[in-house]
């Protein structure tokens, strides 16, 4: 497992060039003498190699093994002796001889400035020849890449006197290609940037092969030619571009003694242990890399200090170099006197939501400012840690209450610590324990009780309210069983001062619905989290319908009558009185729907005129309607009455002259009695007219005004035989072929005396008035009929009375009233069946069959809800049941997708209908129990933890399993093979993959990385991407990191992804996969795959992880485990300006927010700067800030 950063140009993964045996230690210096690169896939090897052997490369930046394997590589013909290898610091000896029979291992150092190959030389003498010509074979893939074989006796000759050259420490002439003093420069390589013209300045960012940069200096400095350049933030960059080489080799100087007498005051110097090399003789000054026993040097300086004799060299990069040889004899110096410090810590009153912590017996010989309490969970490392400040009692203890909800509610372990910042402002670590909070039992209760039932609505009681979690709200989802759930509301109930909490449901708000109601109920509890509690069903019944109402015909004269109604009622409420009146003439071309007086006595009253109904005599039709408090429309009643015209009230006239008016008259603009009237004449005024008419039952007479418009006045009322004739129109409805969704409407019998041009046929329902209205044209037919199809669909689904009526439209482009009638579509009876059987329980699941799956609205879905009993509905999944050939839907539930939960498991069925609409079936539930005598479980072998997979023993290794310290497999010869032809089919494809990669790791080796990484970047950090020694999968030897072309760890997107999909097909599973880190305990990385055989198939398509699949216990580290720890930095926050300059000391993250659990964006490590212009506290941390490049503000925490 290796973590690698993203955003940063810094190679933090490389892959060294490194050879094993005498003839690649011959190929190196031939190469690295003639100016060629060498490669991670040009490799030698000595003796006969089997496949199980592996080159592991040492990291120096990164504490990690990479390795590149040489079993797919002919091994060479024969072993020679070589030069010795000196390189910029060290030059290395180690033995050559192997026994081909047996497989060979070979470790060999990474050819840096500061370190050299591990090759077989001769450690006594600065040259040598070669004693036999080695050949080298090529391996396949360079076969076909066209590579060419190498002689490598033929290059040693041509090289010899620059490898002599090399090994002579003096100094000599150097040369450099000649460049221009200024101009530009194309890069040939990868290379680094700095601001300082030398090798050890921090590395500020990279430049490509093919990139090209203006620079206005060259110089040569500390063993390199640069080229400078001033930056667009006006800091000036260097670049080395070339090494320089040593052209004039000086001989040995012979070795002088030392004034100590020990050792000669220079010479070469053969290291008989493992020896830190420093840049300063100091002991306590930072070791930059160690000569192992068997190394030698050339030192020309020889010094005491710290208690140690030292030698000393410059090496190829310029820089000198010292190394402690012996430990002088003298006292070792006095260390300052310990503080004395003691101090006990008690845990009390410790409940389900928290602890105190008393601290007594404080003291330190320093004196005590602070008392220091960091405490956190063991859950998620240290991700909740708080450092606290105890408070002091009056009787000289220290105490803290401790609330876990400011530890994100996590129960189980705690772990409590204590410091004391004394009076010198020292931070001293004094002890520490650890303390359980208990997860409390989990109760709820709740009890609901249906009340005041009613026909418009009911009440909902709830009594017995709690939850050991607390209650916020009480929710209650309340719908009809009619459309599924598609009047559903989630109401808040209200809290009554007896504690009990209640809802008003309002059946308006449910559609009107009437029938069953179903009520659920939920608590959001104290954590925000949602609880379903109960339910239950209640029926709303339809209403025992009543209305009355008696319509009374009044004070009838030739000019109108009143109608007044009594005894008006109605069970649902009445909000107006309608009276829709007409005439028998003309159909209803004249009807009014007048609204009702209410009188003082409860009774309701309208005043009819006749001249509002065109003047017309005869038989009138009064029809009584109520606007019920519901909206709807209710008919009533309806009667008819008779107006007898008077006797002829004719005048004869002449056709022009002076009228005298015998009563108050309307002048109008048209000669209709429902114009409007303009004004009136008074009894006694004259006009003179032009014209008289009789027209709409009244004779008129005639004038044009001073204003040009023509007036006309009614001077009497014309009987019916002298009133012209009505039009005469027929037509009959029939409502034919009804159903639950519509129903035909024919109309025969059609005609007109002033023709039928459209036969018009307005509908609507009776619900909600007319909101739902169409006027519909019906189609003639051949016989003469018209017809219309009618849908209630169009209509809002609405079931129950519709109302028909017919116009025509004339042919003169009237629009005629014929007639009208009501008919009724019924609501089907709605039916749905469905039954859940459980079959097939293992301990890992079972199969939800379904049979009798109808309903009336058809079933497209059977949907099935399914979760544990275990944290809620946390784990719930809405499955789709597959049909069956047979009818019967079907579903196989494995408990690893519910979070390997044992125990009872509810299911639930829905139908998703025809019409899209979600209906609520049935449930039930089963039990899923705990694995029987024989079944599988994790077993320990006393090196490793295994389970039996379905065709292969599994080996377990996660936070929860660890290995013993000396168990060594080194890597399965099995998952080795199977991890090359995936590697290589993965180069045969083109996808940027590397042949380097990182295989087996030893408990030793594990301990350092881990450490280095616990150090570097703390604990709770380095616990999610690497793992503690003991816990490691690469200890298994069954895991392999792959690298890509640059020697990085595989994050190439395509090349990911066709990992991800196709690693199965080789046995592989990339282990730790994204939302996975729950259960794997580390966070995702794409290119860490672990080796399962042929259960990986399985497991791929599972899409779990293996914790999932098998059902073992994953997650991070028991809280008993104990990982070495950093040193613990104060908490104290240094003193930073407002603005200015920062040079960071350590690896420092970038990130978009002050919030330490923001991503990183790419980072800066110790050494580099950055102007910053703000400083602010968050989140625990002191952050400077700083605006990028790019505009956007950037934040770093540095302390």
């Amino acid at each position: 497992m290796k973590k690698r950063m993203f955003g940063h140009e810094e190679q933090r993964f490389s892959i060294r060039k490194y050879s094993c045996g005498a003839a690649s230690v011959l190929i190196g210096c031939v190469l690295f003498m003639g100016g060629q690169t060498v490669s991670a896939d040009e490799q030698a090897t000595t003796g006969t190699i089997p496949e199980a052997a592996q080159v592991g490369t040492a990291n120096k930046t990164q504490n990690t093994t990479e390795s590149t394997d040489v079993s797919s590589r002919p091994a060479a013909t024969q072993t020679t002796t070589a030069p010795a290898s000196s390189s910029a610091d060290k030059a290395v000896s180690v033995a050559t001889e192997t026994t081909p029979s047996q497989p060979t291992t070979v470790d060999a150092a990474t050819q840096t400035e500061d370190e050299t190959t591990n090759s077989s030389v001769d450690a006594t003498t600065d040259t040598a020849t070669p004693s036999t010509t080695a050949k080298i074979e090529k391996s396949p893939v360079e076969k076909e890449a066209g590579k060419e074989e190498i002689d490598v006796a033929k290059l040693m000759d041509k090289t010899q006197p620059a490898q002599q050259a090399r090994l002579a420490e003096s100094k000599v002439a150097q040369s450099v290609p000649s460049l221009p003093s200024q101009g530009y420069y194309t890069y040939t390589k990868r290379t680094e940037v700095k601001n300082e013209p030398k090798a050890s300045a921090a590395l500020q960012f990279y430049v490509n092969a093919g990139d090209r940069v203006f620079y206005d200096q060259v110089l040569i400095a500390d063993g390199y030619q640069w080229l400078s350049y001033r930056s667009y933030s006006g800091a000036r960059r260097y670049a080395a571009i070339n090494k320089l080489v040593q052209s004039e080799p000086q001989q040995p100087v012979k070795p002088t003694l030392s004034s100590t007498g020990t050792l000669p005051s220079r010479g070469r110097y053969a290291f008989s242990r493992t020896t830190e090399v420093k840049n300063e003789a100091k002991w306590s000054a930072p070791t930059q890399f160690t000569f192992n026993r068997g190394d030698s040097v050339n030192y020309d300086k020889v010094l005491e200090n710290d208690g140690y004799q030292w030698i000393s060299y410059i090496s190829y990069s310029g820089m000198r170099r010292y190394a402690a040889v012996t430990k002088l004899a003298q006292p070792a110096p006095q260390r300052p006197a310990q503080s004395q410090v003691t101090g006990t810590i008690h845990i009390e009153n410790k409940t389900s939501q928290g602890f105190d912590v008393v601290v007594t017996n404080v003291n330190s010989t320093k004196g005590v400012k602070t008392v220091k309490l960091p405490i956190w969970s063991s859950q998620g490392g240290q991700d909740d840690i708080i450092w606290y400040d105890a408070t002091k009692q009056n009787d000289g203890t220290y105490k803290l209450s401790v609330d876990i909800r400011r530890h994100k509610n996590n129960y189980g372990d705690y772990n409590v610590h204590m410091y004391y910042v004394q009076s010198d402002g020292s931070l001293q670590g004094v002890t520490g324990t650890t303390t359980k909070v208990e997860e409390p039992k989990y109760s709820v209760t709740g009890t609901i009780h249906i009340e005041n039932k009613t026909s418009q609505g009911f009440d909902v009681v709830v009594t017995d309210v709690s939850s050991t979690k607390g209650v916020k709200t009480v929710k209650l989802p309340v719908w009809s069983s009619q459309g599924g759930q598609d009047d559903i509301i989630w109401y808040d109930a209200a809290k009554q001062i007896d504690g009990t909490y209640k809802l008003s449901v309002d059946i308006r708000r449910h559609k009107n619905n009437r029938g069953e109601y179903n009520i659920h109920m939920y608590y959001v509890q104290s954590d925000g989290s949602l609880q379903g509690v109960t339910g239950t069903t209640t029926k709303v019944e339809e209403p025992k319908y009543s209305v009355t109402g008696t319509i009374n015909i009044q004070n009838k004269t030739s000019q109108g009558f009143d109608v007044l109604i009594t005894n008006a009622s109605d069970s649902n409420g009445i909000s107006r009185v309608k009276v829709p009146i007409w005439t028998d003439k003309g159909g209803q071309d004249d009807i009014i729907w007048y609204d009702a007086t209410k009188q003082s006595d409860g009774n309701y009253k309208v005043s009819v005129n006749i001249d509002k109904h065109k003047g017309e005599y005869g038989e009138y039709n009064i029809h009584l309607y109520y606007i019920e408090s519901n909206g709807k429309v209710r008919g009533v009643s309806g009667t008819k009455t008779t107006v007898v015209a008077p006797s002829s009230a004719r005048e004869s006239i002449p056709s022009q002259g002076v009228y005298t008016f015998k009563k108050e008259v309307e002048v109008k603009n048209s000669p209709t009695m429902t114009a409007k009237t303009e004004f009136t004449f008074a009894k006694g005024e004259r006009i003179r007219y032009d014209k008289v008419l009789d027209a709409d039952h009244h004779r008129w007479i005639s004038y044009v005004s001073y204003s040009g418009t023509r007036r006309y006045i009614p001077i009497a009322t014309l009987t019916n035989e002298e009133a012209p004739k009505p039009v005469q129109v027929t037509g009959t409805i029939h409502i034919e072929n009804k159903t639950s969704q519509g129903f035909d409407v024919v109309v025969t019998n059609v005609s007109s005396t002033k023709g039928v041009k459209t036969v018009k046929l307005p509908i609507w329902s009776s619900q909600g008035g007319q909101d739902d209205v169409i006027w519909y044209d019906a189609v003639k037919q051949t016989d003469g009929t018209y017809k219309l199809s009618v849908d209630i669909r169009r209509h809002k689904n609405n079931y129950g009375d519709y109302n028909v009526h017919m116009y025509y439209v004339q042919s003169d482009g009237s629009l005629q009233g014929v007639t009208g009638t009501t008919t009724k579509v019924e609501e089907p009876k709605y039916s749905v069946t469905g039954t859940i059987h459980i079959e097939n329980k293992t301990s890992q699941g079972f199969d939800v069959v379904v049979t009798n799956v109808s309903s009336t609205k058809g079933v497209k879905t059977v949907k099935l809800p399914v979760w544990s009993s275990q944290g809620g509905q946390d784990d719930v999944i809405w499955y789709d049941a597959a049909k069956q050939t047979d009818g019967t839907y079907k579903l196989s539930v494995d408990i690893r997708r519910h979070k390997n939960n044992r125990g009872e498991y509810n299911i639930h069925m829905y139908y998703i209908q025809s019409d899209g609409s979600l209906q609520g079936i049935t449930g039930t539930t089963t039990k899923v129990e705990g694995s029987q005598t024989g079944a599988k479980e994790v077993r320990y072998n006393g090196s490793y933890y295994f389970i039996q997979g379905k065709y292969d023993e599994i080996v377990v290794a996660n936070k929860k399993h660890p290995m013993a310290a000396n168990y060594n497999p080194g890597e399965n010869l099995t998952a080795k093979a199977a991890f090359l032809r995936l590697r290589n089919d993965m180069i045969a494809k083109g996808y940027n993959v590397g042949y380097a990669y990182s295989g087996f790791r030893t408990y030793d080796y594990q301990k350092v990385l881990y450490q280095n990484y616990v150090n570097k970047d703390g604990q709770a950090a380095a616990d999610r991407y690497s793992a503690r020694p003991g816990y490691s999968e690469h200890q298994t030897g069954l895991v392999f990191d792959l690298t890509d072309k640059a020697g990085n760890l595989l994050e190439d997107t395509a090349a990911s992804n066709w990992l991800k999909n196709n690693a199965h097909r080789y046995g592989f599973v990339v282990r730790y996969q994204p939302g996975k880190e729950a259960s794997t305990g580390y966070m995702p990385e794409a290119w860490h795959i672990r080796y399962i055989g042929k259960e990986a198939d399985e497991v791929y398509h599972s899409g779990l992880s293996l914790e999932e699949y098998y059902g073992f216990e994953g997650g991070d580290y028991a809280s008993s485990v104990t990982p070495s720890k950093p040193t613990t930095p104060s908490p104290q926050t240094p003193s930073i300006p407002a603005q200015g300059v920062y040079r960071f000391t350590k690896r420092s993250s970038i990130k978009a927010e002050a919030r330490m659990s923001a991503p990183e964006l790419a980072y800066y490590d110790a050494g580099q700067s950055v102007t910053y212009d703000k400083v602010l506290n968050a989140d625990g941390a002191t952050w400077i800030s700083y605006i990028a490049f790019s505009g956007k503000r950037r934040y770093i925490a540095v302390a």
